[in-house]
């Protein structure tokens, strides 16, 4: 039922993420095919969203921030999303958020969230609808067993939350300039500074 993250293989495995608040209830029931708060934002059908490997965990980051910055105004905000959201006061707002600001809603609301490392066979994969510009956006119409899926931890066991996860895929893939291109809100949302912390990084470390 857990995985150590340096067991997961960042070229073929599929991961999903949710809510730690949803845990209990992946791990008793599966995964269940619904029109989650995200899959609203692009107008999705019911599914379970998995991405493929590292590449798709970048992709699906950076089409949050994405969505944020260019296909939203502030009051179209989800409610649940808005607690990230914590340097807008006026959620009634026909303004943009920006890139900064999104960056460090999707930073908070990835501390709040765990990934799960999901096993599917070909039957499920043959089923699955491909969307986003790199086809590592998979979407599932059928639940997931809960035999098939390993919540993903630490070498101590401990469960990492999805911002540790994908700031492991960061490290990893900093240096790789194809990938800078393509997900550059990705690299975006580890890389930013605020101005009055003397250039430190916002995201912790």
């Amino acid at each position: 039922m857990t995985i150590n993250i340096k067991d997961c293989d960042f070229n073929n495995d599929y991961f999903h993420f949710t809510n730690r608040a949803n845990v209990d209830s992946i791990l008793n029931n599966g995964l269940i095919p619904s029109i989650g708060t995200a899959s609203q934002l692009v107008d999705d059908r019911e599914n379970v969203s998995v991405s493929k490997g590292g590449k798709g965990i970048m992709g699906i980051i950076n089409s949050f921030v994405y969505q944020f910055t260019n296909k939203m105004k502030i009051s179209e905000i989800p409610e649940e999303y808005k607690k990230y959201f914590l340097e807008i006061s006026d959620f009634k707002s026909d303004g943009l958020v920006s890139k900064e600001v999104a960056c460090k809603a999707m930073s908070r609301k990835l501390r709040d969230e765990v990934y799960f490392r999901v096993k599917l066979d070909e039957g499920q994969l043959e089923k699955a609808r491909i969307g986003g510009l790199t086809g590592y956006d998979i979407n599932l119409p059928m639940k997931i067993d809960k035999s098939k899926l390993d919540i993903i931890t630490d070498s101590d066991n401990k469960v990492l939350s999805a911002y540790d996860v994908a700031s492991y895929i960061y490290e990893k893939a900093k240096n790789i300039e194809v990938f800078r291109k393509m997900h550059d809100d990705f690299f975006h949302m580890f890389e930013m500074k605020e101005p009055n912390k003397g250039g430190d990084y916002f995201a912790e470390r």
